[in-house]
């Protein structure tokens, strides 16, 4: 019963849509405003996965587990005013910056996509933990995402190898506009996360317009939740090969009810006028779960490895904060400071964020701050080990040390 309210629910939205896209100018009343921001220019979009089928990438991640064997890079081309090369640089992220890999040059055509991959060599090879860095560049502009390698839950030492090899250039290439011979009957989607709070869609369809088909026109609407209504991303728009598309970046927080929470589902569809009647593509997409632990950063009014003495009071700045380049991702819950013994000198525990606050990003980020007062009798190394909790398990830790005594 649910599914068919929320299929007539749709129905009626691709109705009004439809009057909509004719009627754009038959009256006095005003659009709604677009709540997306269309994605120009020679990249729409690139995505990270675990593989491809055909233009459409399958396993759509930024999380890649140790016993994963590849990953692929796809990138959605816009306008390239004719065919050109593209280049595709995998690195890693270090403490010194970015370490390249290796780099791909790949033919391409507007509207277009391109992709590359990376493979683990040999048979019993795992993953290398790290944060890594796909970047493309062409007609001038560069795009980039970053991808990470976690250890999942239950994770034995077996599950290793002592491989230090890096990763390999894999499968790579491109495939042009595809044009259907059945025109205007599916839609490909994309969609992604590369902030905390937007989505990056990108929609097409095959939909020629000429003397027989009469106007083409389409529009993309989205919600979180369908009793809060849905609600315009933005408008497709036709290209001379008779493909509309339509490229957005949609925060998610704008959306009534909107939800930034790992794992929440975005409902999107795509209605287009073709041929005197409206067709609605319905779609969805689920926020990514969150994988990676905070980062913990120490900030203290005596700097790490100076001499201290008993009583004297440390001030310390602690901040545990969530990555914001990977999606969705858990608020920080508590921050724990713990000092020589593993005694515990502060612990604070945060409050879920409120109902109408839930799709901020304050929760990610916390600090505290302390008095630490060096206790009597303490010499040798003092080390004070600040721990942020995230989700259960997921935890970043950082120390500071200093010396204490004569």
């Amino acid at each position: 019963m649910f599914r068919r309210l929320r299929a007539a629910r749709w129905q009626v939205l691709a109705a009004a849509g439809a009057v909509a896209l004719v009627c754009s100018g038959c009256g006095t009343t005003s659009p709604p405003k677009p709540l997306g921001r269309p994605a120009h220019g020679p990249i729409l979009s690139l995505v990270t996965a675990l593989g491809l089928n055909g233009p459409k990438p399958r396993g759509l991640t930024q999380y890649f587990a140790v016993k994963d064997r590849s990953i692929y890079a796809t990138a959605f081309l816009g306008d390239l005013h004719g065919a050109t090369q593209l280049v595709m640089t995998w690195s890693r992220l270090t403490s010194r910056g970015l370490h390249v890999l290796f780099s791909k040059e790949v033919p391409v055509t507007s509207y277009g996509v391109a992709y590359t991959s990376a493979v683990v060599p040999g048979r019993t090879a795992t993953l290398p933990l790290g944060t890594y860095q796909v970047s493309v560049s062409v007609d001038g502009v560069t795009r980039d995402v970053n991808w990470t390698v976690f250890t999942p839950a239950g994770t034995t030492d077996a599950d290793f190898t002592k491989t230090t090899e890096p990763l390999q250039l894999g499968p790579s290439g491109s495939l042009p506009q595809f044009l259907p011979k059945v025109p205007c009957v599916k839609v490909q989607s994309s969609a992604s996360m590369p902030t905390t709070t937007d989505v990056r869609l990108v929609v097409s369809a095959y939909c020629p317009q000429d003397h027989r088909n009469g106007p083409t026109r389409g529009i993309v609407v989205a919600t979180m939740n369908h009793n809060a209504g849905e609600w315009l991303v933005g408008r497709m728009s036709l290209q001379p090969t008779g493909m509309l598309t339509g490229s957005f970046n949609l925060n998610v927080c704008k959306l009534p009810d909107g939800s930034n929470q790992p794992g929440t589902p975005l409902y999107f569809s795509s209605i287009i006028f073709y041929r005197g009647n409206s067709r609605n593509y319905s779609d969805s997409y689920l926020l990514p779960p969150a994988h990676l632990a905070p980062v913990v950063i120490i900030s203290s009014s005596v700097p790490a490895g100076a001499q201290v003495y008993p009583g004297e009071k440390i001030v310390l700045h602690v901040t545990g904060a969530e990555p914001v380049a990977f999606g969705a991702e858990a608020p920080v819950r508590t921050i724990v400071v713990t000092g020589p013994a593993d005694k515990v000198v502060t612990s604070r525990q945060f409050r879920p964020a409120r109902h109408r606050d839930k799709c901020g990003t304050q929760q990610l980020r916390k600090t505290i701050r302390l008095t630490y007062v060096v206790p009597a009798g303490a010499h040798g190394p003092l080390t004070l080990t600040a721990t942020a909790i995230g989700l259960e398990h997921h935890f970043g830790r950082s120390t500071i040390t200093f010396k204490a005594g004569g």
